[in-house]
């Protein structure tokens, strides 16, 4: 990165406490410690909670990211009750995390550019054959482990646990469980390889 990029770099984590303010007013709980490139966008819900540990990193800004060029990171809870709890030490650029149940995110996790973590298939099938618009009714809470990496725009679809360690592959649909320390990676993910 040049002198100049480095200096950018800097001013941009330096605005960290207004973004701090901004995510505090809109309703989230920010732990102490918390980096912020960029304004992050926050919809939270009637009665749905967000939570950042302590230490927690947001990319918003392809200056300090090349992938995190065409998006902020974005949290929506979108159910009454709906919880995003993000742990200690994560770091995520430009990736999407909806709910409408719960979303848990270990500690020491890292998620890619562009990533989309989502409990919901936000519109369930009715009897009749049309789409309702009740995401709580179809929706399963996610859980990724500690020191996790998610590659850019992988996405992780509901119910799924991802245990402590793994790895997904960038680009990765991730339907299914993953064991700790595993990597998987494709559509649907399959494992790749394992050091259990």
């Amino acid at each position: 990165m040049s002198f100049l990029g480095k200096c950018k770099k800097l001013a941009l984590i330096s605005l960290s406490p207004v973004w701090r303010i901004y995510l505090m007013l809109r309703g989230v709980k920010v732990g102490a410690g918390f980096i912020c490139i960029g304004r992050p966008c926050v919809n939270l819900g009637r009665g749905g909670k967000i939570f950042l540990g302590k230490n927690v990193s947001l990319c918003n800004s392809g200056m300090a990211n090349p992938l995190a060029e065409y998006g902020r990171c974005r949290f929506a809870t979108v159910a009454p009750g709906a919880e995003i709890v993000i742990h200690d030490h994560v770091g995520m650029s430009s990736c999407v995390i909806a709910c409408a149940n719960r979303v848990e995110i270990g500690e020491g996790t890292i998620i890619g550019g562009g990533a989309l973590v989502i409990d919901t298939d936000f519109h369930p099938r009715l009897p009749d054959g049309n789409w309702g618009t009740d995401p709580q009714s179809v929706s399963k809470p996610v859980v990724i482990g500690k020191k996790c990496f998610i590659g850019a725009r992988a996405i992780i679809l509901k119910g799924v646990r991802i245990g402590d360690g793994a790895v997904v592959g960038a680009g990765s649909v991730v339907t299914k469980d993953v064991s700790p320390r595993t990597s998987v990676a494709g559509n649907p993910a399959a494992v790749i390889s394992s050091t259990l």
